[in-house]
């Protein structure tokens, strides 16, 4: 997430709250497309499939926070996050590597996918924690079933990892 998602002030805690689910919501809507970009680059099917299945999860976030924003009476804003954009951008670098080792590249994409996982269970937490403090429990409750999906994405992949990693060091040792 960045420091300072808007030009508006925080004077209060929901001010802080309705500022970072709009860093949450501009991450889930630039993530659609490096996601697709992801599932189809990556070497193992099962990571395609978590890719994919994530897809799907992120359309199902949008959708809950702009029920969120709802509760709120606030309309999420435009604006660029400079986290999670740069986050973006190193999973689609590292996509773009055709010259590395298809399971080396897929262990660095986990690896890149895991940075902006835990930036965004980080930014879900927080939310999740105001909304409750602020008696929108509603609210709170949304951003935990997101919070609780982008966990089990993250386990997946540190699942997928353990797998991958093993078969990424392969040719290191055969080559010995």
């Amino acid at each position: 997430m960045s420091a300072v998602a808007t030009t508006a002030s925080m004077k209060s805690l929901k001010d802080l709250l309705v500022e970072q689910l709009t860093d949450l919501h501009a991450t889930e809507s630039h993530a659609e497309s490096v996601l697709a970009k992801l599932a189809g680059v990556v070497a193992s099917p099962k990571l395609a499939e978590a890719i994919r299945g994530h897809i799907d999860e992120s359309k199902h976030h949008l959708y809950r926070l702009d029920r969120v924003f709802g509760e709120l009476g606030v309309k999420p804003k435009r604006i660029d996050t400079h986290g999670s954009k740069g986050l973006l951008a190193d999973c689609v670098a590292i996509a773009a590597r055709t010259k590395v080792e298809p399971h080396v590249r897929d262990a660095a994409i986990i690896a890149s996918l895991q940075r902006l996982e835990h930036d965004e269970i980080a930014g879900y937490g927080c939310a999740r924690t105001w909304a409750s403090l602020l008696g929108y429990s509603p609210a709170a409750t949304e951003l935990l079933k997101t919070l609780t999906e982008e966990r089990r994405f993250d386990e997946s992949l540190t699942r997928i990892a353990e797998t991958l990693n093993r078969t990424a060091l392969e040719p290191v040792a055969m080559s010995r």
